[in-house]
């Protein structure tokens, strides 16, 4: 049992030090573009933690400002996730009927298509109003265009299991309103699974961004990024091993540390056994 338990631990420990260099970046290494010529490429030494890249830029400092980057977009894609896939789902578990068939209809279509891909369509062919937006926007609102089915699907399942609970029958028998019944009663008790579908969404919003990033489309140079990182990289792979190590088990990390932090909601709201 312990050792069942230390796994989320250790992955939410080193989720949290991601997000504390993320958070400090701009602080304590405020120029990742920094260009030093005269030591380009150069391996992991104390002048340079983790080595520089083909530019000679920090590859430490670029690593801390793209934490940044990584879990803005997966943060965002969970916020949109939730705005709507909640409602959505809400709407289809309660009313039933015509909504539900819409709703269910919607999620089996988004089911269909590879998320990655969609996003990037819509990324290389997306509207105007789409390259306006600040990169992290840009790319949340492309994975999140078909990000938000678990959310719903999730949330429709929870609300026909509890809309026949007894409790709900008296809230409604005493008068409550339909908002009252959704908000109070039911969308409470829903949240747990939704909590945990999310989580693991922003792990694979990061995984996305990265993609998206390393194939161009993703966050636009100078800006550090992990997936441009990798893609730097795979041309100095050869000689320059700590370019693709160190962006890969940060990548590693951050998405461990989504994932645990999943598991750690399922856990804690998962039904307890009664005591015999």
């Amino acid at each position: 049992m312990g050792s069942d338990r230390r796994g989320p631990r250790l992955a939410i420990l080193a989720f949290a030090g991601v997000i504390a260099t993320g958070l400090a970046a701009p602080w304590v290494a405020p120029e990742p573009n920094r260009v030093d010529l005269e030591r380009i490429l150069a391996p992991p030494s104390s002048d340079h933690w983790l080595g520089t890249d083909g530019l000679g830029r920090d590859v430490l400092v670029r690593l801390a400002h793209g934490a940044r980057v990584s879990l803005g977009v997966g943060v965002v894609t969970a916020l949109l996730s939730v705005l709507i896939g909640l409602p959505l789902g809400a709407i289809a578990g309660y009313r039933g009927g015509f909504w539900d068939g819409a709703v269910s209809r919607a999620i089996e279509a988004a089911l269909c298509f590879p998320a990655l891909l969609v996003a990037l369509a819509i990324l290389s062919a997306g509207p105007g109003w789409l390259v306006r937006l600040p990169d992290t926007l840009r790319i949340a609102a492309a994975l999140g265009f078909l990000g938000w089915t678990p959310a719903a699907r999730y949330v429709r399942a929870e609300f026909l299991r509890l809309k026949g609970d007894e409790a709900i029958q008296a809230a409604r028998a005493t008068g409550a309103s339909t908002f009252r019944v959704v908000t109070r009663h039911l969308l409470p008790r829903s949240l747990g699974p939704a909590l945990v579908t999310i989580a693991f969404g922003a792990s694979a919003a990061a995984l996305g961004e990265a993609a998206l990033s390393f194939v161009g489309l993703g966050i636009s140079p100078p800006t550090a990024s992990w997936g441009e990182m990798l893609f730097e990289a795979m041309r100095h792979m050869g000689t320059a091993w700590w370019l693709a190590l160190f962006p890969g088990l940060a990548l590693f990390v951050t998405v461990y540390g989504w994932n645990g932090l999943a598991e750690a909601f399922r856990r804690a709201l998962e039904p307890r056994p009664s005591p015999s």
